[in-house]
């Protein structure tokens, strides 16, 4: 199923900044709790490839597209 990965990031030198980002992800299961875990390794693969920043918080939103 087609989810979206909303996050909520925020420079780690100033922690005041931060942006809403939306990461598509296909192929997570249909039950959102499931999918909610599935996401958390595509949550951790973006901090891994985006250094500087932390996640604040974060959500899987079903079918949605940017």
């Amino acid at each position: 199923m087609l989810y979206t990965i909303v996050m909520m990031v925020c420079m780690t030198a100033v922690p005041q900044t931060c942006e809403q980002r939306e990461e598509m992800a296909d192929g997570l299961a249909m039950n959102p709790g499931v999918a909610f875990m599935q996401a958390q390794p595509l949550v951790a693969h973006w901090l891994e490839t985006h250094p500087g920043y932390f996640v604040q918080r974060w959500r899987v939103l079903p079918g949605r597209s940017s």
